[in-house]
């Protein structure tokens, strides 16, 4: 694994700046990414939404308490007549109202006040079912934070392996341009001595050029690595640094079987899909639950100011029952689609599952080809390295000719390319298994 992997030296000079740079470790990058990505800080904002919306549903488990006020203004006359007799028609007095008599409102202002509480009983178990919904959501959440900072972590380790690679590269093709300056000035010396001719003179030159041509492509491909490294930890894309020295990691081997056991463990992507199986089932539940009737308990208060003729205050207390006994379907037919949801989830997440298996077996194939192409490609750059010096030693034996002399190096040049490749391509088969197995 990469804990603990790493040589604290950094290339000597710095191949590609004259200025020293601070060294920042892999780690360090990683939890660096972890905290400061932007990417991280915007799932743990869904984290942050989803727990509040479950806080939100906690309070509908208390009394609705809801307080209504009005200024009511009078703006036509209201006329009440009760006709002779209407109330008692014969008694030993008379009829009462012994006439017709006409009250009148008066001109002016009503206010109302009224206040209510209404506290649900049967509506509870719902209530209930939505909270548990609302926690499954909110793990689920958790589960993306995490599987955003496995991926964060895997794309850091790459642009960091990228930056050593462009920084290997750098280490060889200053190599080459030392080799190749003396040799021009060699050639140099035997153009004037007539041993050489100018045109290989000016092939060693326009080599020579080229490599220096190629060395500021590779500085400028250094810095745009480093800013993306920067932006992928959330910092300033010009802050500067410098990257550890990737050394061959020790040959290691893992277990199929133990891979796919952690990975079925750790992956945040196989247990968020495993909640979205819970999740569906308590949607299920809640929508099953609208088949019982609402009972609630409701306790309302009104009082009226500037009124006379009608009772002035009333307070009540009910039990309110509400049921929908007939909907035509409706809920059967959106049970049906809740229960599709139920299947859906499974089968997603027998893809994810599936997904994981093969990128476990994947990863570890690369692991064990990148590491047995080190040893090939250590041969390689061992075997051209002693062919250059051979021919470098003929050619100053006027035994062999110059184009000899610099297919060579070109040979080397490119072997000690791919010997930089090999050894970080199995540091990032290395970071692929882990992503595969669910570690940071």
């Amino acid at each position: 694994m990469f804990k603990g992997g790493f040589a604290i030296w950094v290339f000597i000079g710095a191949a590609w700046s004259s200025v020293p740079e601070p060294v920042l470790p892999l780690n360090e990058a990683v939890q660096t990414a972890i905290r400061a990505n932007l990417r991280v800080q915007g799932a743990a904002l869904e984290v942050d939404e989803a727990g509040d919306s479950v806080e939100a549903l906690k309070t509908r488990r208390y009394p609705r308490l809801e307080l209504d006020a009005a200024i009511n203004r009078n703006l036509t006359t209201q006329s009440y007549t009760f006709p002779e007799g209407s109330l008692v028609p014969d008694s030993e007095i008379g009829p009462i109202p012994p006439e017709n008599v006409e009250i009148t409102s008066e001109e002016g202002t009503t206010k109302i006040v009224s206040f209510s509480a209404r506290q649900p009983l049967t509506k509870l178990y719902t209530i209930a079912l939505e909270i548990c919904e609302g926690y499954v959501t909110t793990e689920m959440a958790v589960q993306k934070v995490r599987w955003t900072q496995q991926d964060v972590a895997y794309l850091v380790k790459l642009q960091y392996f990228e930056v050593g690679r462009i920084l290997g590269d750098l280490q060889a093709i200053d190599e080459s341009i030392l080799f190749l300056s003396s040799l021009s000035d060699l050639v140099r010396n035997y153009v004037d001595q007539q041993v050489a001719l100018e045109y290989e003179l000016l092939d060693v030159r326009a080599r020579l050029a080229q490599r220096q041509l190629e060395r500021q492509r590779m500085v400028d491909e250094m810095i745009t690595a480093k800013e993306r490294l920067n932006a992928l930890m959330g910092r300033d894309v010009e802050t500067p640094f410098n990257v550890e020295h990737l050394p061959l990691p020790h040959q290691v081997v893992y277990d199929t079987d133990e891979s796919l056991l952690l990975a079925f463990d750790q992956r945040a992507d196989f247990i968020e899909s495993q909640l979205a199986i819970e999740k569906a089932e308590y949607s299920y539940d809640v929508k099953k639950s609208e088949y019982i009737p609402d009972v609630d308990i409701h306790f309302s208060y009104i009082k009226l100011y500037n009124v006379n003729l009608i009772p002035d205050a009333e307070a009540f207390v009910a039990l309110d029952f509400r049921w929908e006994f007939f909907d035509w379907g409706r809920k059967r037919d959106e049970l049906a689609s809740r229960a599709s949801k139920i299947a859906g989830a499974e089968v997603k997440m027998g893809e994810v599952r599936n997904q994981i298996e093969i990128e476990v077996r994947d990863s570890l194939r690369k692991l064990r080809t990148s590491q047995e192409s080190v040893g090939v490609a250590r041969e390689l750059q061992a075997a051209y390295r002693e062919k250059l010096r051979v021919m470098i030693n003929r050619y100053r034996e006027q035994t062999t000719l110059l184009t000899n002399v610099l297919e060579t190096e070109t040979q080397l040049e490119r072997a000690n390319r791919d010997y930089n490749k090999a050894v970080l391509s199995v540091w990032g088969a290395l970071a692929e298994y882990e992503k595969a197995v669910g570690e940071v």
